[in-house]
C-alpha cells in the first residue's frame, strides 16, 4: 500500500529534535540563543540588522513602525493576500489599498501596480509559495516614487534573486517562523533590513521588550512536537490521515473548523515580546539546514511541474528560472478543484485549498488554488505518484 504523504514535513534533525524535547521539558541552557540567531540571520541574509520577535504579525508591525509612516498612511497590499497582513495594517490605523496580482505567479503585478500606487506611503509584496516576485520591476517602480517596499518572505525563506535572499531585496523584510514554513522556530517572527533608520525605529518600539520566557518556549515546543509527530510517517499514516479522511466524509464542517484561523483584530498597543532564547537556539540549527532542505524542495518541485505539463483544467505557476525559488508548496489553479482535492486525498495526499484569499475589489482569476505538498520528506516516488494521481483525478 502506498504511504500517505502529509502536506508539510516538520523538519527536525536529531540535534534539533533533542533541543526541542529538552526545551519541552523545561531543560537545556539556551542563554543568548536569540542574539546568536539574530547574528546568524544577519549573516545569512546579508543585512546589517536582524530582529527576532514573537510572531510574523509583530514582525510586520515593527517593519511598518520602522518606516515612520504618517498617521492614516495608505499601504498597498496584494489583492490575493493573507488576512493577517490586512489586520496588522488596519490595527495600526493605516488604510490598506489592494493592487492586482499576476494570475500566473500569484505575486504583485508590476504592469498594473502604477494604477494603484499614487498617494501611497508603502508597498507590501508577498513572495508567494517559495517563488520570487518580479522584484526588478517592483523595485524600479517604488524607488522612482521614493515609496518603501516591504517584503513578506514568510513562504520563501532561503529563496534568492541573484545573490540577494528573499527578504533582503526591498527596504525591509519580514518572516513568520511557524511550523510549515521553510524556516521554523515553532512560533516567532523575524525582521531584516540594511537601514539603520528603520532598525532605530524598531528599537524604539521594542524598548523595554523582553524575550518570551522558557516556560512560553516549553509550551511552543510541546505543541510543535505534536505537529512534528503528525507529519512523521507513523503519525500521519496512523492518526492524521485516517482522522482527516473520516471527517471529510462524515463531518466536513468540523474539518474546516480545524483549519480555520479566527480573523481577530490586531492591537498595536499591546506588549511586544522578542523571540525566546530556546527558540533562537533552534533557529540557529534551522538556518544551518535551510539551503540543503530548500535544494530538496526545488528538485521535487521541478520534477513535479515537469510531470504536470499539458494536463487539461490545470494551470501551473510561472516563475523566473534564474531565481533560486524555495517552493514551500506547489500552488496550482483549477476549475475542478473539488474533484482534484478528493482524488488526491483518496490517494493519500494531504492537499489544501486557499489559505490566502481575495481581499481586493475583484479577483484576478476565477479558478481555485490548491497547494500540492512539497517538502524534503518526499521521495521521487512520492512525486511521481502525486503526478499520476493528479492526472487520474483530472483525466
Amino acid at each position: 500500500m502506498n504511504r500517505p504523504v502529509p502536506r508539510h514535513n516538520v523538519n527536525l534533525t536529531a540535534e534539533e529534535l533533542e533541543l526541542v524535547l529538552r526545551g519541552a521539558l523545561g531543560k537545556g541552557d539556551h542563554d543568548g540563543g536569540r542574539e546568536r540567531f539574530e547574528a546568524d540571520a544577519a549573516r545569512y541574509f546579508g543585512v546589517a540588522h536582524a530582529i527576532a520577535v514573537e510572531s510574523g504579525r509583530t514582525a510586520l508591525h515593527l517593519a511598518l513602525e520602522g518606516l515612520d509612516l504618517p498617521e492614516g498612511a495608505t499601504v498597498v497590499l496584494p489583492s490575493y493576500c493573507f488576512f493577517s497582513l490586512v489586520k496588522v495594517v488596519e490595527g495600526m490605523g493605516y488604510v490598506p489599498r489592494f493592487a492586482p496580482v499576476n494570475p500566473n505567479t500569484f505575486a504583485l503585478c508590476p504592469d498594473r501596480l502604477a494604477d494603484h500606487i499614487e498617494g501611497a506611503h508603502a508597498v507590501v509584496v508577498i513572495q508567494p509559495f517559495g517563488q520570487i516576485a518580479d522584484m526588478e520591476r517592483l523595485n524600479a517602480i517604488t524607488e522612482s516614487l521614493h515609496i518603501p517596499l516591504v517584503e513578506d518572505a514568510s513562504q520563501s525563506t532561503g529563496a534568492r534573486w541573484g545573490r540577494l535572499p528573499a527578504g533582503s531585496i526591498g527596504d525591509v523584510g519580514v518572516f513568520s517562523l511557524v511550523s510549515g514554513k521553510n524556516l521554523q522556530t515553532f512560533g516567532g517572527g523575524l525582521v531584516v533590513t540594511q537601514s539603520a533608520d528603520i532598525a532605530r525605529g524598531i528599537s524604539v518600539r521594542l524598548s523595554g521588550a523582553t524575550g518570551h520566557t522558557n516556560a512560553h518556549a516549553a509550551r511552543s515546543f510541546r505543541s510543535g512536537l505534536q505537529r512534528w509527530f503528525l507529519t512523521t510517517p507513523i503519525g500521519y499514516q496512523a492518526l492524521m490521515h485516517p482522522i482527516s479522511r473520516l471527517l471529510s466524509w462524515v463531518a466536513p464542517s468540523v474539518l474546516e473548523g480545524m483549519l480555520y484561523e479566527e480573523r481577530a483584530s490586531y492591537d498595536p498597543d499591546r506588549r511586544l515580546y522578542r523571540l525566546s532564547d530556546a527558540q533562537g537556539a533552534l533557529g540557529c540549527l534551522e538556518l544551518a539546514e535551510l539551503d540543503r532542505r530548500n535544494a530538496a524542495r526545488r528538485a521535487n518541485a521541478l520534477r513535479m511541474l515537469d510531470g504536470l505539463q499539458g494536463i487539461h483544467d490545470l494551470h501551473l505557476p510561472q516563475f523566473d528560472a534564474r531565481c533560486e525559488n524555495s517552493f514551500n508548496a506547489v500552488a496550482v489553479r483549477s476549475a475542478r478543484a473539488d474533484e482534484l482535492t478528493r482524488g488526491l486525498q483518496k490517494s493519500g495526499f494531504d492537499v489544501r485549498t486557499d489559505y490566502m484569499e481575495w481581499l481586493g475589489p475583484k479577483a484576478d482569476f476565477d479558478e481555485s488554488v490548491i497547494y500540492l505538498p512539497n517538502h524534503p520528506g518526499m521521495s521521487t516516488d512520492d512525486i511521481d505518484r502525486l503526478v499520476a494521481s493528479v492526472r487520474s483525478a483530472l483525466k
